[in-house]
């Protein structure tokens, strides 16, 4: 006789390794084969009550000493749409097929009669499953109605939709119950009664039926795989027998039979729809498989209804931001604007109070004679001015925050402001600059509440005493729990509005330019900040710009039948420039950046770097007939790699698409100690002078400085392959980030040689 599943003795449930149990369910049987020949290697020591042979009659035969070949093929088809209906040992099965551990598992269960009836009608459950759903309104009436048709076509004494929050402990939002049996509506269950491991699972396997909580497990022949030492992985199986824990769990419940179904949303857990029996039940696969197609259908439509109400949030956010910077950009100044438009501020987050850091811009607002520089503008029921700034310094020194934080719980993080709760128990933070405490903050009051639990959650088990085992927790009476100190959690609208109203409030603060010198001198007194405004202000248009250039396409798509010439060549005009305005802001948002970035220097191999650069541009190079000179290998030298790969690209890219008549050719190269060079320049007190020279059209010299600034285009936006005319200048300042230069010598139809130096020396 096979030796009984393994006990393990656990210390922690979540460490339990439940899809290694090593045993099945007695209500069917599982067999485990190799391809291509199909021999049976591992089964459940039941198979001979339903198959007629023995264990080690099987193992080593062909699986269509099972299911004949025909079978076989028809549940491999099959297997993807749900249980197929086979002949097995002579009696009706549902049989489904998996992958596990480089074998194929069948899964054999018998039908009963009334079972195999529910077979044949599999598609009309489904129907009287899905019908409800139509009919219903709201996600509260969607939940109700998912959980009524399921208890109506599993018969189960109790049927509840479980909810996941985002600290993983769960909540029953809906529920169908019989006569007599307890409800659980509206009861919170401690994240440790479905630990990590049985999430995962749930997520993998979105079905687990167990018929019978007392039913002892059938161990699997042989016990452990031979290569592995380990038994056969049944997380895909759905006969994998259960964790002794788990079962005592729902015998402490008074539950006999379970069956749970993941409601996956966005491909996450977002819960369960939880069934419980009162005795023993079995659910045949059929019609468990049409509580997974109803499951799926219900994560779509709370998936519709949550992307609707998302819109229409957005859509409000949207005019409120924009009446807010329109009144904004009109008043007088910015801090009275701001000052007569708190309420807008305050609604665009949903918050009951706000505080603005902005510095030195206050000065000339109606705070002026406060501690000016650093007073925060007030607005609502916030914390003093003193504990504001004390928490601003606070953010931009210890938080470890990025440009945003948001807290439900700001006393747990920030101990100051602990018994403040009643106007700042949440908080909401963007950072306007990254080298000063400059903010916009919105708080959220407490708002006590009673959750009620099924149990106590401090308690969810216990060790049996003298023994290692775990005991899941044994008492699941209605436990209340008065919660302080938190605020309504702040969604991602409000976190969205906030950033967004912080890429307004560059762009207005970008209008008021007398107000702009005041903003602050980490804000407004340096060019490395004008910068970060103009790239948070460039990162904001994206957004608008692609929805420019989506609905022109999608115009165009479906109406061009329908377009004279002349409509269609506006169109396409109209995409054209929102392309190049994309383009331009990208460059201006990269040009942006290159005020707050540290270089990481190292030595570099700059032969090595110039051919991943070829590398990278052999398309347009084959594109142009452009042939590529290297006179001798490049030096070594000591430089940001990264950038100057950059600098690299962008000269001999230029140098490719500005070509004049054929041969199209393009020289790289360097000048070294002591080495003359052409060109009215000398060289920069660098050892090294690289180049990159050709034969093209040619720039004259009045335009030799031009061509470095930002946007500034010798030609059409359309010649020569178009482009946004900030290659250069960002190339340029890559160069001076380095300590080098960057210049051009050239003249019209006498071709370009661009000459760049780097600050350090060579290898």
């Amino acid at each position: 006789m096979p030796p009984p599943a393994p006990e393990l003795d656990l210390t922690h449930c979540d460490r339990e390794p439940i899809h290694l149990l090593g045993g099945v369910q007695p209500h069917g049987v599982l067999l485990a084969f190799r391809e291509p020949d199909l021999s049976v290697a591992v089964v459940s020591a039941n198979v001979e009550a339903l198959l007629g042979l023995s264990p080690a009659a099987l193992r080593g035969q062909p699986v269509t000493r099972v299911l004949d070949a025909d079978s076989l093929r028809r549940v491999r088809a099959g297997t993807a749409a749900g249980p197929v209906r086979v002949t097995a040992g002579g009696r009706a099965c549902s049989a489904l097929l998996h992958d596990s551990d480089g074998f194929t598992v069948l899964e054999l269960e018998p039908l009963t009669a009334e079972d195999a009836r529910a077979e044949e009608d599999a598609l009309d459950a489904v129907h009287r499953l899905v019908s409800p759903l139509a009919l219903a309104r709201g996600t509260s009436s969607l939940l109700q109605s998912t959980a009524d048709a399921v208890r109506a076509l599993i018969g189960f004494d109790r049927v509840m939709v479980y909810r996941f929050h985002s600290d993983w402990h769960g909540e029953v939002v809906a529920e169908s119950r019989g006569e007599g049996v307890d409800s659980f509506m509206g009861l919170h269950f401690p994240a440790s009664d479905i630990p990590v491991q049985a999430r995962a699972l749930y997520t993998r396997n979105p079905l687990r039926l167990i018929a019978d909580v007392d039913a002892r497990p059938v161990p699997m022949v042989p016990p452990m795989l031979p290569d592995t030492q380990r038994p056969l992985d049944l997380s895909g199986a759905a006969l994998r027998s259960v964790s002794e824990v788990h079962l005592e769990y729902l015998r402490n419940m008074g539950v006999h039979a379970s069956f749970s179904v993941s409601l996956l949303k966005d491909g996450a857990l977002w819960g369960l729809i939880a069934c419980h029996h009162l005795s023993p039940r079995l659910v045949s696969a059929a019609r468990r498989q049409a509580c997974e197609v109803l499951a799926r259908l219900l994560a779509l439509q709370l998936g519709a209804e949550e992307r609707g109400a998302e819109a229409a949030s957005r859509a409000r956010r949207a005019g409120l931001l924009g009446q807010l910077v329109t009144r904004l950009g009109e008043g007088p100044s910015l801090p009275v604007a701001l000052e007569a438009n708190g309420a807008l501020l305050l609604e665009l987050t949903g918050a009951t109070g706000a505080a603005l850091l902005l510095g030195d811009v206050l000065e000339s607002g109606p705070h002026a004679d406060r501690d000016a520089g650093e007073a925060p503008l007030l607005f609502g029921k916030t914390p003093g001015e003193a504990e504001v700034r004390a928490l601003a310094a606070w953010l931009a020194k210890d938080s470890g925050m990025g440009a945003t934080f948001h807290t439900e719980r700001l006393g747990a993080h920030y101990a100051p402001l602990a018994a403040s709760a009643d106007v700042a128990a949440g908080l909401l933070a963007v950072r306007l600059d990254p080298e000063a405490p400059r903010f916009v903050l919105w708080f959220r009051p407490e708002v006590a509440r009673t959750v009620t639990w099924a149990g106590n959650p401090r308690k969810p088990a216990e060790p049996e005493p003298g023994h290692a085992r775990l005991h899941p927790r044994g008492s699941f009476a209605a436990w209340r729990e008065e919660v302080r100190g938190a605020s309504t959690p702040w969604t991602a609208a409000d976190v969205e509005a906030a950033e967004s109203f912080r890429g307004a409030l560059a762009g207005v603060v970008l209008r008021y330019a007398a107000e702009l010198s005041r903003l602050s001198r980490a804000l407004a007194r340096s060019n490395e900040e004008l910068e970060s405004f103009s790239g948070t202000v460039g990162h904001d248009l994206k957004e608008p710009l692609r929805g420019i250039q989506q609905y022109t396409a999608f115009f165009l798509e479906d109406h061009e039948a329908t377009l004279d010439a002349e409509g269609r060549e506006h169109l396409q005009a109209v995409g054209w420039l929102a392309r190049r305005a994309q383009v331009m802001l990208d460059d201006l948002f990269e040009f942006s950046r290159l005020g707050r970035l540290e270089l990481a220097w190292g030595d570099t191999d700059m032969q090595e770097l110039v051919d991943e650069v070829l590398i990278t541009l052999t398309a347009r190079l084959r594109e142009g007939r452009v042939e590529v000179r290297l006179p001798r290998r490049l030096p070594g030298v000591a430089c940001d790699a990264v950038r100057i790969r950059q600098v690299w690209a962008n000269l001999v890219s230029n140098a490719a698409k500005y070509q004049a008549a054929e041969p199209h050719w393009v020289e790289l190269g360097f000048f070294g100690p002591g080495e003359s060079m052409p060109g009215p320049a000398d060289r920069p007190g660098a050892p090294y002078v690289f180049y990159v020279r050709d034969p093209g059209i040619g720039i004259a010299p009045q335009f030799h400085e031009a061509i470095f600034e930002m946007f500034r285009r010798l030609h059409p936006a359309q010649a020569y392959g178009g482009g946004s005319g900030a290659g250069l200048a960002i190339a340029r300042r890559l160069v001076r980030l380095h300590g080098g230069e960057l210049w051009v010598d050239s003249a019209p139809g006498q071709g370009s040689t661009f000459y760049f130096t780097l600050g350090r020396g060579a290898e």
